[in-house]
């Protein structure tokens, strides 16, 4: 079992920033679910573990300049209230843990909003690990 601590030295970090890792992104035309990790590109992103969010989401500039393909478009709703985004299609690895989500990912507006992330792991992330959270202290551990 591997484990990855994604929180902060202290609870206010943890507070301002949410618990954080580093993910790569991209789509594998070639990718098959037992042919091992799927070809992406280098570069790592930082990934907000989000508890609140059903689904992982990929922010909508970071899918553009990746050239993901579009598949559709979805219905999304918010503290802002409704909209709409394209569909992505796309694979996210998490490196450290081995875990790989392929699939859709809806196309939300991150850096647009002036967040610090470019990937909202959502509940589709978080079914296929442990989270330990500890607010009191900063500390928290995603283990798989």
């Amino acid at each position: 079992m591997a484990d990855l601590e994604c929180g902060f030295a202290n609870p206010t970090l943890l507070q301002m920033h949410g618990p954080t890792i580093s993910v790569r992104v991209g789509f594998d035309p070639d990718f098959l679910p037992d042919g091992g990790p799927p070809s992406l590109p280098d570069s790592s992103v930082p990934s907000l573990i989000d508890t609140g969010a059903s689904i992982s989401c990929i922010d909508s500039q970071l899918a553009e300049e990746l050239t993901l393909p579009i598949i559709g478009r979805a219905a999304v709703a918010g503290a802002h209230g409704p909209g709409e985004v394209n569909e992505y299609l796309a694979h996210i690895y998490v490196p450290v843990l081995g875990i790989m989500i392929h699939g859709r990912f809806n196309g939300v507006h991150l850096r647009a909003g002036g967040q610090p992330h470019d990937v909202l792991l959502g509940r589709t992330f978080l079914q296929r690990v442990t989270l330990h959270y500890e607010g009191t202290t900063g500390r928290v551990v995603v283990s798989a």
